[in-house]
Formats: structure tokens, sequence, C-alpha cells
């Protein structure tokens, strides 16, 4: 989530701009089940303007009447919102809505860890009841300093709920032509940061890759290895064979969690071939994370539709799914039911 926390310190900073006041609402608790979890955010301006959500579509507009009453008396709150008779889900959610005015140092703080790709937390202080309190509120914790809001008690009998903000994900693509271009757009709106790369003889610039945070060219053996991080998703999309031979020889032992290879599965036997003919000293774990042809096999033929199979594949590696095997017990114990 932290895209989406990104996107709501951007809008504060507008709103700050022009001296238009902000709250901040969180999910802090929740029972039964939910269409978003505990730490889910959103911004509402005095306007009744907002940024991110914290359902579907539902909640929204109460959050922005309950608002009303901290823009006007300064004062935290919190809210439940009942699921079970207003939702589909079948369950209720906490809701903790504040001031938000981050003062510069703050800011720099966060942009400092974004940059340096640092993690850091927000700890929530609340009350799991329908009630306004002064010391309800949001703390930051970074590296070497926290910053705590401006009632805090330290031995307080709240409840803290506390969340890591973590590095963006990155996805790096190895590539410059169309296909990579859509990609990158792909992965850009699922809230990813994208690097693409070219070779050093690739005729490229950021302005054919507008959703990428950055562009360049460089000889494969000249990689930044911190670009590849565990956090990593890197794509092999040149279309040519040699190029990313020499690309995948440089960041094949890297700790990036998920490497696709575009091409059929022959093309992904004959590359992995040529690695193990060099005298590059591999464990055997680096393979588990190779994937060729790249991407959900969900019969994609546009460029488009192969970014989302791709993106779908990498999601899925990053979220697996824990509740499958429960979820298909419950389907078969209801038709052996009937």
């Amino acid at each position: 989530m932290t895209h989406e926390f990104l996107k709501i310190i951007e809008s504060y900073k507008k709103a700050s701009q022009k001296n238009i006041r902000t709250v901040l609402a969180t999910i802090v608790h929740t029972e039964g089940s939910s269409y978003r979890k505990e730490g889910t955010q959103m911004l509402i301006d005095e306007y009744k303007n907002i940024t991110g959500a914290l359902s579907g579509g539902c909640v929204e507009q109460e959050v922005i009447r309950q608002s009303i009453s901290v823009f006007s008396s300064n004062c935290p709150k919190v809210f439940k919102y009942d699921g079970r008779f207003r939702l589909g889900c079948e369950g209720s959610i906490y809701i903790l809505i504040e001031m938000f005015q981050p003062d510069n140092e703050l800011l720099s703080l966060i942009e400092q860890a974004i940059e340096q790709r640092q993690s850091f937390s927000l700890s929530c202080s609340f009350l799991a009841e329908e009630i306004s309190q002064p010391n309800f509120g949001t703390s930051f914790e970074f590296k070497d300093i926290t910053i705590y809001h401006s009632n805090y008690e330290k031995d307080s009998n709240n409840l803290v709920f506390k969340q890591q903000i973590q590095p963006l994900n990155r996805l790096c693509i190895f590539g410059i032509e169309h296909d990579a271009e859509k990609l990158s757009q792909m992965a850009s709106f699922l809230g990813w940061e994208v690097i693409v790369i070219g070779s050093e003889y690739s005729a490229v610039n950021g302005s054919d890759f507008p959703y990428a945070k950055s562009v360049f060219t460089i000889k494969p053996e000249d990689l930044d290895p911190n670009l590849f991080c565990e956090n990593t998703a890197v794509v092999v999309m040149s279309h040519n064979f040699s190029k990313d031979l020499r690309f995948l020889l440089n960041i094949i032992s890297s700790k990036v969690r998920y490497i696709g290879l575009l091409g059929p599965a022959h093309r992904r036997e004959k590359l992995l071939n040529a690695i193990l003919d060099t005298d590059i000293l591999i464990d055997d774990t680096v393979f588990d994370k190779i994937h060729g042809p790249a991407g959900l096999a969900i019969g994609s033929q546009t460029p488009e539709e192969i970014a989302l199979s791709i993106m779908a594949e990498i999601t899925s590696i990053w979220r697996p799914q824990k509740q499958t095997k429960f979820a298909c017990f419950s389907i078969e114990k209801s038709l052996a039911g009937k």
C-alpha cells in the first residue's frame, strides 16, 4: 500500500499550498470480513475531496460525514462502520479520523525514506469504541527518529495499531520495444516503481516511457547491483537472445524475487543452458524464481494483454493466496451436501 500512502502525501502537499485543511482516515481494527484491511488510509480535505478509499465505494460518504466534526473540533475520533447491514462483507471496521498536518521535518523524513528505499512505520493510537479523544492519533517511526502525534501519551490505555511502510515494489524491464512500454504502464498503474533498461547501443529516453521512474542505457556488465533488491521483479524482453543472455548473466544471482523471460519455453531452456555452460556459480534455488514464458496463461495476444498476464503472475507471487485450500474444501463440502 506504499503507493497509496504516497498519493495521500502528494494530495496533502497540494492542499497545504492552498491553505486547505485535511484529515486522515485509517482503518485501525476490523471484526469479521472486510473489503480493505487494517492500515488502509484515505485523505479528506475540508471541501470533501478525497484521496484513496477505505472500501469499494460504500464507506467513503460516511467517512466524509464523520470528518465534519473533526474539522470543527480538531479532536480525533473513532467510529464503527457495521458492514453486516450496509456492505457485502459480513464484518465491521473501526476508522480513526484525525487532523493531518505533517510539518516539513516529517515530510522530509518520509521523502528521504522513500528515496533511499528504507522502511518506516506508522503507529495509530485508538480505542475500539465510537468516541472522540484528544490522545488518539498517528505517530511515525523512522530508523533513527520518532515523530509523535501532537497529543501523544506514552502511558495511555489506548490500543495501538502498527504497520510498516515498505519500499515501493520495483519492476526492472530489460527491453525498450512497444510491449515493454505497455508493461511499464500497467506496472505503474498498479503502484510499482518502474526502471527501464536498454543495452548500451539502444536509442531511448524518458519520453519514450512516461510511466517509468528511470530509463537508461548501459552495458549489462555495468549494472548497479543495488537496483536488484528483494522486492524487485525483473522482466527480460529485449527480443534479442544475446542481449538477454548478457543481462541474465549479470542479475541471475541477485536477490530479486521474480525473473520473467519473454518468449516460448524452448527459448527459456536455451537461455538457461547457455548460463549453465558458463563458470558462474549458481544456487539451485535461483531457478525457482525464473518464469518463462512470463505471465499467467490467459490466452494473451496483444501487448496490453501480455502486460496484464505478467503483472498478474508477479502479483500472485508477491501475495500468495493462503485461502485457496479452504475455499476448495468449502465448495466440495457444499456440493457433497446436495
